[in-house]
This record gives C-alpha cells, sequence and structure tokens, in this order.
C-alpha cells in the first residue's frame, strides 16, 4: 500500500471520528436543550399550580394539622381550632425547647389567647420530624392513634404541593383538605424581586421534583 493510500485512508478515518463526535455533541445539545426546556416548562407549571392564600370559608374536618417553618402558619392553624373547623390540632416540626407555655407564650405575641385547659385537651406539639417526610410520618401516627379519617393541611403555598403529596403517600386513607397561608417575609408575594425569594422557589421547585420521582418510583416498586 502506498503512502497516499496510507494517508487517504487515515483521513477518510479521521473525517468519520469528525462526524461521529460532531452528531453526538449534536444529539448532547439537542437533549440539554429539551431537558433545560422541560424544566422551565414544569417550573412555571408549579409556579402557576401554586395555591392562593383563600381557602374555603366552610372547611371542616376531624383535625387540623401544621407545619412548622413559617411565622403565619402556626398562628392560622389555632384560629381554625378556635373557629371550630377540627376537634383537635397538631403542630409537627416543634422545636425540642419549645414546651406548652412557651408555645401559648408564642401564640399570644401573635394576638391568639390559648387556655390552658384548650392547650391540654385539643392541641399536640410533635417534636419528632425535622423535615417534610418527617411531618407527614408523624401526622400519619397521630391521626391513626386518634382515630381521625379527615385534616386541614396548614402550610405556606410555596410548600404545600409537596406537603400534599408527601401527606397523601404517607397516609392515602385520610381525607386531606389542603389550607394554604401565604407568607408574611417581604419579597415571597412578589418573589422575583428578591435574589433569597428566587432561591426559595427554585429550591422548593427541586425538592418537589425529588418527592415526585420518590414517591412514583416507590408505587411502581411490587409489593
Amino acid at each position: 500500500m502506498s503512502a497516499g493510500q496510507r494517508d487517504g485512508t487515515q483521513t477518510g478515518g479521521t473525517g468519520f471520528l469528525t462526524v461521529s463526535v460532531r452528531a453526538w455533541l449534536l444529539r448532547a445539545a439537542i437533549g440539554a436543550v429539551a431537558v433545560t426546556l422541560l424544566w422551565i416548562g414544569g417550573f412555571l407549571w408549579f409556579l402557576a399550580a401554586m395555591p392562593e392564600d383563600a381557602p374555603r370559608v366552610d372547611l371542616k374536618a376531624d383535625a387540623i394539622v401544621v407545619l412548622t417553618g413559617g411565622s403565619r402558619r402556626v398562628p392560622v392553624a389555632v384560629s381554625l381550632l378556635l373557629d371550630g373547623r377540627a376537634r383537635a390540632l397538631l403542630v409537627t416540626g416543634v422545636n425540642d425547647i419549645v414546651g406548652p407555655p412557651a408555645f401559648r407564650a408564642a401564640m399570644s405575641e401573635s394576638g391568639i389567647s390559648v387556655d390552658p385547659q384548650l392547650m391540654a385537651c385539643c392541641i399536640a406539639l410533635g417534636y419528632g420530624a425535622h423535615d417534610t417526610i418527617g411531618n407527614a410520618e408523624e401526622a400519619a401516627a397521630w391521626m391513626k392513634s386518634g382515630g381521625y379519617r379527615s385534616m386541614i393541611l396548614v402550610t405556606s403555598t410555596y410548600h404545600m404541593a409537596r406537603s400534599a403529596m408527601e401527606f397523601h403517600a404517607a397516609m392515602p386513607e385520610i381525607e386531606i383538605h389542603e389550607y394554604p397561608v401565604r407568607p408574611a417575609a417581604p419579597g415571597l408575594t412578589d418573589w422575583w424581586t428578591s435574589p433569597d425569594s428566587r432561591l426559595l422557589m427554585f429550591s422548593e421547585f427541586v425538592k418537589y421534583q425529588a418527592a415526585w420521582l420518590r414517591v412514583t418510583a416507590r408505587r411502581l416498586m411490587p409489593g
């Protein structure tokens, strides 16, 4: 074989590899764009589906469960209990140092009076949860022990989708009514104007995606 033939063969091989690499890069770029568009579309859907702070005024259930984390969540839940919307309230995710007296004092600072009798009979403080999955598990055990069949779930508007998903997965037999609370923190209403609020929304969407994948995988697993 002549040097020219050898050169031609090598050139042809290099050209083939170049075409293959270009094709792979093109497919990778198209895939990356598609994934990005899907993510953006999912985020826009997440924002559009975010509930408003205007639940039904006639909403009632056996019990109320509120997740700690937002300044307005617990006062709203206690107000619902005082309004006779349910017979009992679970506050899940309470700090270990917060006992009934400290809880009553915190409610008093929010303009809500909780007498010791109401605290003793109808308000349970849950200390075992450290994340939303833990909240759902703690609430499921409490609902079962109390024989409750329906609940009003109270949490922030941006947190409701993931919370409801976790709660439905933990207790599919329970009727869950969502009661979203608009956060009081500045910037969360117009979240796109605040870097911290944008980060919070992006972070919550990523957590929602992870929760959806985990819950869906669990449902699809045999047994």
